[in-house]
């Protein structure tokens, strides 16, 4: 059967939240392991599932993850920024990821144009 947008879009979004519900808890090697299936993440796993350590130890494994939605991307960089993670280079805005969508225009606004320009040029960041 050719695809269709329930398969293509919903499918996997139905499986990877299957799949999620099986855990309460989210440690880093855990999220690291679900890969593209953290997409199910509820705000309310982000919330209260993963400790903020834990979160910062996997900021690399969750900005690899494409298909956020505003609401997950911006529930887990605020998480984030309250947890006392700081975007003071280029670098440690480009480890964000795909989760950069997740930045309010306020945080946006704060950066120095010279920590843009330095994530920009990092290959990380482009993809």
């Amino acid at each position: 059967a050719p695809p269709t947008f329930f398969s293509v879009c919903v499918g996997p979004f139905q499986v990877a939240s299957s799949l999620v519900r099986k855990f309460e808890h989210f440690p880093p090697a855990i999220l690291r392991a679900l890969g593209q299936a953290a997409v199910g993440l509820s705000i309310s796993d982000i919330e209260n599932g993963i400790s903020d350590k834990d979160l910062e130890a996997s900021i690399p494994a969750l900005g690899e993850v494409r298909g956020w939605n505003t609401e997950q991307s911006s529930t887990i960089i605020n998480k984030l920024l309250r947890s006392g993670y700081q975007i003071l280079d280029g670098q440690s805005l480009a480890k964000l990821g795909s989760l950069v969508a997740g930045l309010n225009s306020s945080t946006l606004r704060s950066l120095s144009p010279e920590v843009i320009l330095e994530a920009i040029k990092l290959p990380e960041f482009v993809q």
